[in-house]
C-alpha cells in the first residue's frame, strides 16, 4: 500500500486533461458526464484512489485499457464500471464496492469509463448502449 501513497502525491486530481463524454442510453436519451482522461501510466494506475468522491455527473475516463484487473483496494466509495469496444458500445456495466473484489474487464474493452456507483441504474445505461468521446 506504501506505493499507492506515494503514487498519490505524484499524482493529483483533477487530472490535467479533461474529456466530455455523452452516452446514449437504452431510452434513447443522452447522457451528459465530464470525465478527467487517465492518460499517463501513472494516472491510470492511480484513478479514483486518494478521492474522497466524484460529483454526480463526472468520471474517470481510461482508455487503450490491459485485460488484467482493477483493484478495489484504497477505493473509498462504490463505483459503476462501463466497459467498451473501441466502437464505443458498451460491453458490460460491472458495480465495484469499495476495497471489493478484482474486476476483470471483459474480452474486447478497449475503454472503461468510472463512475459513481448506482449512476448507470439511475440513467437507464446498459450492455449494448453508445458512449461517444469528444
Amino acid at each position: 500500500m506504501k506505493f499507492i501513497q506515494i503514487l498519490n502525491e505524484i499524482v493529483n486530481h483533477p487530472f490535467p486533461t479533461e474529456k466530455p463524454v455523452i452516452i446514449k442510453n437504452s431510452d434513447g436519451n443522452d447522457v451528459s458526464i465530464d470525465c478527467e482522461y487517465a492518460k499517463t501510466p501513472e494516472e491510470k494506475m492511480t484513478g479514483v484512489l486518494g478521492m474522497e468522491s466524484m460529483g454526480e455527473n463526472n468520471g474517470i475516463l481510461f482508455s487503450d485499457i490491459s485485460p488484467t484487473y482493477y483493484h478495489m483496494n484504497g477505493v473509498k466509495f462504490p463505483l459503476d464500471m462501463i466497459f467498451c469496444d473501441d466502437n464505443g458500445t458498451i460491453l458490460d456495466v460491472i458495480s465495484a464496492e469499495p476495497d471489493g473484489d478484482n474486476i476483470y474487464p471483459p474480452s474486447g474493452s478497449h475503454f472503461n469509463l468510472e463512475v459513481n456507483g448506482g449512476f448507470c441504474n439511475k440513467n437507464n445505461i446498459n450492455k449494448g448502449d453508445i458512449v461517444y468521446i469528444s
